[in-house]
């Protein structure tokens, strides 16, 4: 009861339309032309989203191999045993091994290294390998602590750009171009 008596107090105000005004809505052709505007956006940042995830590969790829390489040296030096980086170019992928006994001519992979072959990312490619030896289809650089360290680089790319991990002694450092 006590609603009905508020209610029936409330002013009641009814929304008159002009017929003259037009109403505020998006005609079939605006619609259709904000959304050609879209699509020629996304057809224009995608190419370049796809080529900045490439590069952001190929970067992680070649901070990952130059610290690999840089592990190897440290542990030639602590474990006072040669150390080498295999490298597989046409299946891109490299091993890190260790000298087994006291004759440094057989070598081991890493156990504390996963024990496994890794690999570089889709569209990573090696494609420069200087200063490594040759040993069948695959190229080998070892670590040894009673010689010199070895001067090499070896060069990943992309569609887009070359990253060269250089390798002077103990020094690893990596230079970067583009096309």
């Amino acid at each position: 009861m006590l609603q009905t008596m508020i209610f029936s107090r409330m002013p009641i105000i009814l929304e008159t339309h002009d017929r003259n005004s037009r109403c505020s809505a998006f005609t079939l052709f605006e619609l259709m032309i904000v959304l050609v505007i879209i699509a020629a956006m996304v057809t224009v940042v995608v190419p370049y989203a796809s080529r900045s995830n490439e590069a952001l590969r190929a970067t992680q790829d070649c901070l990952n191999l130059a610290d690999s390489i840089r592990y190897i040296t440290d542990l030639a030096v602590d474990m006072k045993r040669s150390t080498r980086i295999f490298l597989d170019p046409q299946n891109n992928s490299y091993l890190l091994e260790v000298a087994s006994g006291t004759d440094n001519r057989d070598y081991e992979s890493l156990e504390a290294f996963g024990n496994a072959i890794h690999y570089l990312s889709k569209g990573v490619r090696i494609t420069d390998i200087t200063g490594f030896s040759y040993e069948g289809n695959n190229y080998c650089l070892v670590f040894e602590p009673t010689r010199p360290w070895p001067n090499a680089s070896i060069s990943l790319s992309t569609k887009d750009e070359i990253k060269t991990i250089i390798i002077r002694g103990r020094r690893v450092q990596i230079g970067e171009s583009t096309f």
